[in-house]
């Protein structure tokens, strides 16, 4: 019984958490006055109240120091759309080959083959050049024009009152061949036409591959014959597929509106 009446004795016990209460330290609070057990009661759970706040304060940084460091965020791997977006390094552009030459000219009198036609008995050497000295010596290849064995428009030339007198009888389809180191070529005859001097456009190379001889008319004339007796040949056989594909034309110039 408490020595002074209206007092009242709360014991509490305090130690760590958890420990058994025979090792908790007992703390004796006196109430004063008549008061019902509620008021003694909130005075002893406001003191516990205030104990347990301290104790969590007191272990609060020991919890955080211990607590493990998570490690840093890892980049998102590379998705292949994001390989695509990436600026890729510059290829290096391959080489571009020097454009071909082409062939040199033959000089002047040079043997370039053999031209025959075989239903006429006509063969003859074909040689550079349309000036006097070469055609009073066989039959001589224009210059400027294709080459044997090119995809051009290779013309001939000869005196009509010699090498191409036997032009006179020369036939739709008759077979030319002309032979050199570059292989035997054979041609068929399409048309023979007569034209004025100055028609040269006879000799374009736009209307090769072909064969185009050119003499003079009429054959029995004397003096400067007044026309050109023109004899047009084209590939046949196997000589069209060998001929190298002809050179695309030109593209037309075009101007930029002003």
């Amino acid at each position: 019984m408490s020595p002074h009446p209206g007092l009242r004795r709360v014991t509490l016990g305090i130690g760590p958490l958890g420990a058994p209460l025979s090792n908790r330290r007992r703390m004796r609070i006196c109430i004063h006055g008549p008061g019902s057990a509620r008021s003694w009661a909130a005075l002893a759970a406001t003191h516990l109240l205030a104990l347990l706040a301290g104790v969590g304060i007191a272990t609060a940084p020991k919890l955080f120091l211990n607590r493990p460091i998570p490690p840093a965020p890892r980049p998102p791997a590379a998705t292949p759309r994001d390989a695509a977006t990436q600026p890729q390094p510059a290829a290096t552009p391959a080489p571009v080959p020097a454009p071909a030459q082409p062939e040199p000219a033959p000089p002047r009198g040079a043997l370039l083959g053999r031209f025959a036609v075989p239903r006429l008995g006509l063969s003859y050497d074909l040689l550079e050049g349309t000036d006097d000295a070469t055609l009073d010596r066989s039959i001589g290849h224009i210059e400027g024009t294709g080459l044997i064995g090119s995809s051009g428009n290779i013309g001939i030339a000869g005196h009509r009152n010699t090498h191409f007198r036997k032009l006179e009888w020369i036939r739709t389809g008759d077979e030319f061949i002309l032979v050199s180191h570059a292989g035997e070529f054979r041609y068929r005859v399409t048309w023979a036409q007569l034209y004025p001097p100055e028609a040269v456009h006879v000799l374009d190379p736009s209307q090769g591959p072909a064969i185009t001889l050119v003499t003079c008319f009429p054959f029995e004339y004397v003096g400067s014959a007044p026309l050109r007796f023109i004899v047009r040949a084209v590939p046949a056989g196997d000589t069209r597929s060998r001929l190298p594909a002809p050179p695309a034309p030109p593209e037309p110039a075009t101007h930029a509106d002003e």
